[in-house]
């Protein structure tokens, strides 16, 4: 067995070899010099970031142009949401009463936050949302960035928020939600957390050999075509193994003895290829201490008989035949139905898993009736899948989100 796990590894590295080549990359896919490092000042104004942030996606984007430009600066780019004034007035000392940041995932922008950040401010947050590092620009930009550049973008988003907020809390998808993890169990301004698939741990069998991966080849499964003007669709190796390293810091948090013990509302899928839900579930709960945390657990109903009972843990199912959806995909959590990009009739139709195949991509992009649901090889071998892209009971998880909100210890007595 040793020596066939050895040929199989021998002959993966040949292939990636045999992949990285002498080829040229287009520009999107080379550096563009303007967004591998956290750059900006620690004191830099919340507003100047947000326009020197604009500046930089203007001017390392390949794609922009005057018809698209709107759309793909106000998917791409930091925001700011506050809420209304006559409804949540700030306090004495000129602070809202609650803030939080939110950080996105990986290869993503901060256009998967905005329908949560739009929540969150009719709940009276003063609402902000960063660019991490490598995003936002072209996928080039994630080939040297580091996980420290991305720590650095999260405390400054923190330091801005907090003179301006009495209760600050911190929300994240995916890498998003593993910044997050880090940043509280080191600041103790942190009330709660947020967290949508938190990637305390990745699916990948691969991911411990990222940083040697990315010796031999700069993409993970060849190049995209990168039309998505929220997401990247070429996988830098390099950013899967950054993820990796934030992963090993919050393991050797968690090994030294240190816990959240700040409510932590949290949803994951247990169908998720890119995060181990069964790694979060552990996580959640071992080391998140709380009493008034929430773990919505997105499964089939065998999924649920595997689970350990815990009160916390509140499980939904993720099969609705009737709307031909198998389950719930690592990037559908946090999009509503409705979303004019990702939603149920939007724009765009994550198919990339059939860029070799023509007539399953064809079938996958057009055909109204094909299946929906995360790329798993079970669901695969049923026939064409496309994977899914917005959660169809978004209001249902809003509503379990409320719920944890009014329970908090600082809703009740303004304590934490």
């Amino acid at each position: 067995m040793r020596h066939l796990g050895f040929k199989r590894i021998s002959a993966f590295f040949i292939l990636m070899i045999a992949l990285a080549g002498c080829a040229t990359h287009p520009p999107r896919l080379q550096e563009s010099g303007l967004n591998s490092r956290f750059s900006f000042d620690p004191d830099l104004p919340f507003e100047a970031y947000i326009r020197q942030s604009e500046y930089v996606i203007e001017k390392a984007r390949v794609d922009i142009n005057e018809a698209n430009r709107d759309v793909i600066l106000n998917a791409n780019r930091p925001f700011e949401l506050i809420p209304d004034e006559t409804l949540f007035p700030r306090n004495r000392a000129g602070r809202h009463e609650r803030g939080i940041l939110l950080i996105h995932g990986l290869s993503d922008s901060p256009y998967f936050l905005q329908p949560i950040a739009r929540h969150l401010r009719e709940r009276g947050f003063l609402v902000r949302s960063i660019l991490l590092p490598g995003h936002g620009t072209v996928p080039g930009d994630l080939l040297s960035v580091s996980h420290q550049d991305w720590i650095r973008a999260t405390e400054y988003g923190v330091g801005q928020l907090k003179p301006r907020v009495e209760r600050l809390y911190l929300g994240g998808f995916s890498t998003g939600g593993a910044l997050c993890m880090r940043e509280a169990l080191k600041n103790p301004d942190v009330q709660g957390l947020i967290l949508f698939a938190p990637a305390v741990g990745l699916k990948s069998p691969w991911a411990f050999m990222a940083d040697l991966m990315k010796g031999f080849s700069d993409w993970l499964g060849g190049q995209g075509d990168d039309t998505d003007y929220a997401k990247y669709e070429s996988f830098a190796i390099n950013g899967g193994a950054q993820v990796y390293r934030l992963t090993r810091e919050i393991d050797d948090a968690f090994a030294s003895g240190r816990r959240l013990s700040v409510p932590v509302f949290a949803v994951v899928s247990a169908a998720d290829i890119s995060v181990d839900t069964d790694k979060v579930l552990h996580v959640f709960r071992t080391y998140i201490t709380s009493a008034e945390s929430v773990l919505l657990y997105y499964g089939t109903e065998a999924a649920k008989s595997m689970q350990h009972p815990d009160r916390r843990v509140l499980f939904r199912k993720s099969f609705f035949p009737e709307e031909r959806i198998l389950d719930y995909a690592h990037i559908s959590l946090l999009i509503p139905a409705d979303d004019p990009h990702y939603g149920k009739n939007g724009g765009y139709r994550y198919c990339l898993h059939y860029r070799d195949d023509r007539e399953k991509r064809r079938s996958c992009l057009h055909d109204p009736h094909v299946w929906q649901g995360e790329i798993t090889p079970q669901n695969l071998e049923r026939g064409t899948l496309r994977r899914l892209t917005y959660n169809p009971r978004f209001d249902e998880m809003i509503q379990n989100l409320d719920r944890f909100l009014e329970c908090l210890p600082s809703e009740r007595s303004g304590t934490r």
